[in-house]
């Protein structure tokens, strides 16, 4: 019995420590599970949290630091498939967040030029999207691959995606998607030269961006306008909607649109041939890049920059931004051999060196050219000068040519006046006395036929009365043909002497000039008192009138002034 109660005794010790090991043993077990548990969904929780911290890092580097932002997505993608996909069978929160991921990743490798990877991810992106039904960003990749076939010239097929985007936003009421795919839609033909459509999709993108108020939407419609302006050569409207972009832009901060408006003003003004314009607003643009940390397009501005310094021939300055514009190429290109970095500078130093030397060739025969310009000028206006000068003596001479012609045709035209005035006179003259000599004659033959019938008659036969009577007849014929005789002297002697005289004494009349000439021909006074048909008493007064028209006083002679015309 007592071994009995002392196996029983033993075996109750045991179980009761046995009972007591596994108790102590189930706590642990317990506690081991719980930890474990524990320990799984924290680390879950931590890969959730990089998750969203490394895509919030690779959002914000966006279009700065493209490469980082590559990196952390591709990191937030590893954890996603390493950490959270293989324990979670279905994980659609997970899945589209990587779908997403994986389109942003699609465009910065195509910025790249790595289309193929851009292909890969953006594909991948859609299988995730339509494996989980997603519907509302759908059309966010569906815009990304138009983009990118967009960009690979496949023209069908990015019009087809555009459109599917499209038609997405619409039928899930994915606003502002919808108002980016009309943006792009017009950026697409733009590209293809349909201004027309490109005008209509931009304008829908703005006023579908206005009335939902998104403004990063209204923003791209400026821009596109602001490119179709460009298009169409009418810089001051691409200006305007780019100053308006810049105001809507400054109201939300958003530099980088701010900066790609700065680049259009630049090089709408380099355009309009305002060179100082354009560098002011390509150094805006420059500097905004710099300070955003934009590096992937500082080489285009520097290069635009070096284009608006050649314009305004400033070639130092352009030398300065296209060195700038090579050395960002490197850097960008990532060329790390030393050598050929070497070989580079000192071909840029060579091309500097070159470049002074040319502007001071430039300025040389610049100088040589201004100098050359200054003789051409100065001989110019001497020889003008000189030709205007003979010009002006010949216009000179040719009007007093023609002056003198127009008084001597004026003079000749009064002489010819007064010579016709003195024919016409001359004429009367002549034809009166041709009368008085034809009466006279008449009324001598009249009268001796008139003595003859007296003489046959045998009246007054022996009478000396009568006998000088016909003697006085015969003697007035006889005077009579001298008279005839003396008239053609006087008119042939003469013609000089009226014109002096009349020229002299302008006031003299017909009968006086007369009365002048027979004296000046020494004819006495009862000749010319028979040559004038007066009286001898007439003559007389003519002569004292003459003598008072003559301003001669009682010493001068007469017939002695008169002879000196």
């Amino acid at each position: 019995m007592d071994g009995i109660d002392k196996i029983a005794s033993t075996l109750i010790l045991d179980c009761s420590n046995l009972v007591k090991f596994l108790t102590g043993f189930s706590k642990h077990c317990v506690c081991f599970l719980v930890m474990s548990v524990f320990t799984i969904t924290l680390n879950a929780q931590n890969d959730s949290l990089e998750v969203e911290r490394l895509y919030k890092l690779g959002i914000d580097s966006l279009r700065v630091k493209t490469q980082k932002s590559i990196h952390n997505f591709e990191k937030a993608i590893q954890i996603i498939n390493d950490s959270i996909l293989t324990k979670e069978t279905d994980n659609n929160y997970f899945l589209l967040k990587k779908a997403l991921i994986l389109d942003e990743l699609s465009h910065y490798y195509r910025k790249d030029t790595d289309d193929v990877p851009s292909l890969k991810a953006i594909q991948e992106s859609l299988k995730i999207k339509e494996s989980i039904g997603e519907t509302y960003t759908l059309s966010s990749t569906y815009r990304i691959l138009g983009r990118l076939y967009r960009y690979k010239k496949d023209s069908i097929k990015a019009l087809e995606y555009y459109k599917k985007a499209l038609a997405q936003s619409k039928m899930y009421g994915n606003d502002k998607e919808r108002v980016q795919t009309l943006s792009a839609l017009s950026g697409y033909y733009l590209t293809y030269k349909d201004i027309e459509k490109s005008e209509m999709y931009a304008q829908q993108a703005l006023k579908y961006g206005d009335s939902i108020g998104y403004n990063k939407g209204k923003s791209l419609a400026f821009l596109n306008f602001s490119n179709i302006e460009k298009r169409k050569k009418n810089y001051e409207s691409a200006i305007s909607y780019s100053n308006k972009n810049i105001e809507l832009c400054e109201k939300t901060n958003d530099r980088i649109s701010i900066e790609r408006n700065y680049k259009v003003l630049g090089y709408c003004y380099r355009k309009m041939g305002q060179p100082e314009k354009a560098v002011f607003y390509y150094k805006k643009s420059l500097d905004l890049l710099i300070d955003i940390g934009i590096e992937g397009s500082i080489a285009n501005r520097c290069l635009a920059l070096s284009n608006a310094y050649t314009d305004l021939g400033n070639h130092e300055r352009a030398f300065a931004f296209y060195r700038g514009y090579k050395r960002q190429q490197i850097k960008d290109m990532n060329i790390k051999s030393i050598k050929e970095f070497a070989e580079l500078e000192a071909k840029y130093t060579y091309e500097r060196q070159k470049t002074i030397d040319s502007i001071r060739l430039v300025e040389e025969q610049k100088i040589n050219e201004e100098h050359l310009l200054q003789q051409a000028s100065t001989r110019f206006w001497k020889i003008t000068a000189i030709i205007v000068g003979v010009f002006g003596l010949i216009i000179a001479g040719i009007v007093f040519v023609s002056r003198k012609r127009k008084e001597q045709i004026r003079l000749g035209q009064l002489k010819n006046e007064m010579l016709q005035k003195e024919v016409d006179y001359k004429q009367k003259d002549i034809s009166d006395f041709a009368l008085n000599i034809s009466r006279n004659r008449k009324w001598r033959e009249e009268l001796l036929a008139y003595i003859k019938k007296i003489k046959k008659s045998g009246s007054f036969k022996d009478d000396s009365n009568f006998k000088d009577l016909e003697k006085a007849v015969l003697e007035r014929e006889i005077v009579d043909n001298n008279m005839v005789d003396i008239q053609s002297k006087v008119d042939v002697l003469n013609t000089a002497f009226y014109e002096k005289l009349h020229e002299k004494f302008p006031t003299l009349t017909k009968t006086e000039a007369k009365i002048c000439s027979l004296i000046r021909l020494n004819i006495d006074n009862n000749e010319i008192a028979l040559l004038q048909n007066v009286a001898l008493e007439s003559v007389y007064r003519s002569r004292s009138r003459l003598r008072k028209k003559l301003n001669l006083s009682s010493k001068d002679d007469l017939n002695t002034f008169l002879n000196q015309f």
